[in-house]
Formats: structure tokens, sequence, C-alpha cells
């Protein structure tokens, strides 16, 4: 039989650079953690994946980042 495994959602604000140059600004889910920080470090993901706002006229879209290649990140409420 399957385990359940509840999804935590706790989406936080996010602008991060990465190693091209790029600026991704959007929301990520950091699930049970409870900063940013904690994710980034303690985390076994690979890949984070950064929801950006819905604006007129566009839908949302995600962005899927190898954590390799972050510069820098920051957020804020």
């Amino acid at each position: 039989m399957a385990q359940i495994v509840d999804y935590v959602k706790n989406y936080k604000n996010i602008k991060a650079k990465i190693s091209d140059g790029t600026i991704i600004t959007g929301k990520i889910n950091i699930m049970s953690f409870g900063r940013l920080s904690e994710y980034f470090k303690q985390s076994n993901d690979k890949f984070i994946t950064i929801l950006s706002e819905e604006t007129e006229g566009t839908a949302k879209k995600a962005t899927i980042v190898n954590r390799d290649h972050i510069i820098w990140a920051d957020t804020w409420d």
C-alpha cells in the first residue's frame, strides 16, 4: 500500500540571480522549512521551481532552476 504524504504549502517571495545574469522574481514553496535560507541549506532538492505572478494578459508560469546556478537569492514579506 502506498504511503500518504502531506504536502506542505509555504510560499515565500523570492528574487534570485542565476549564473547567466538573469534575475527571476516570483514565489517559491519552502514547504515545512521556516525560512528560505533553511530551505536552501537543508533541502535535498537539486532544482527549485519559481512561480511568476499573473499579470494582465499573461498567465502564470513556472521557472525551474538548478540550485547550483543560483548566485544570490532574496526574500521579503
